[in-house]
């Protein structure tokens, strides 16, 4: 008898949007754990975390120059 083999997925996405659709480096939805922290502490960026209208997801969108870094 055959033995199940595991799978591996690697996905490396620039978008930050894919991320939150697609990925996270946090386990939960993608609702519970994208914010403004979590970008800014992965990323170094200064972003704003709204609701994507279309598909309820978090819409990351990245910081002007007026905006202050995260932590």
């Amino acid at each position: 008898m055959a033995r199940p083999q595991g799978r591996t997925i690697v996905a490396v996405l620039h978008d930050l949007n894919h991320v939150c659709r697609y990925a996270a480096v946090s386990e939960g939805r993608p609702q519970d754990i994208v914010s403004e922290d979590l970008v800014a502490t992965v990323f170094g960026l200064s972003a704003l975390v709204i609701d994507d209208p279309v598909s309820g997801t978090p819409l990351v969108v990245p910081g002007g120059r007026k905006m202050r870094p995260g932590p």
